[in-house]
């Protein structure tokens, strides 16, 4: 699990996208070429756009023992 946690993120972003994409372009009579094309692009514009951002460390409170 550890392996792919740093991915998984960018993989679920991907799908929504992509998947977005396909249902926009299923309400009308069915999806054509381009709107694939553009259901893949989306798919990859959103697997590399949250694949790049790195993730944020843990927040660690500081510990101060002011008395």
């Amino acid at each position: 699990m550890d392996k792919i946690a740093p991915y998984a993120k960018a993989f679920i972003a991907a799908i929504i996208a992509g998947l977005s994409a396909i249902a926009t372009g299923l309400v009308s009579d069915g999806l054509s070429w381009s709107e694939g094309v553009v259901a893949a692009i989306a798919f990859f514009t959103g697997l590399l756009a949250v694949f790049s951002v790195p993730n944020r460390p843990p927040f660690v409170p500081e510990q101060t023992n002011k008395v």
